[in-house]
């Protein structure tokens, strides 16, 4: 009998470079972790912007 992830094999792997040569390696899992974190950072120091809009209606 055999497990699932001997079936499965490695899980997909994101791999990101730069000019410089350095590499990240995300599996996707933890690449899709990452793009939430990174939206949800970006709308909290966005959100002062937001709300100066409307305070200045």
């Amino acid at each position: 009998m055999t497990n699932d992830k001997d079936k499965n094999g490695n899980p997909d792997v994101i791999m990101c470079t730069d000019d410089a040569g350095m590499q990240l390696y995300l599996s996707e899992r933890a690449a899709n972790r990452l793009s939430w974190i990174l939206t949800g950072v970006l709308i909290l120091i966005s959100m002062p912007v937001f709300i100066l809009a409307f305070m200045s209606m």
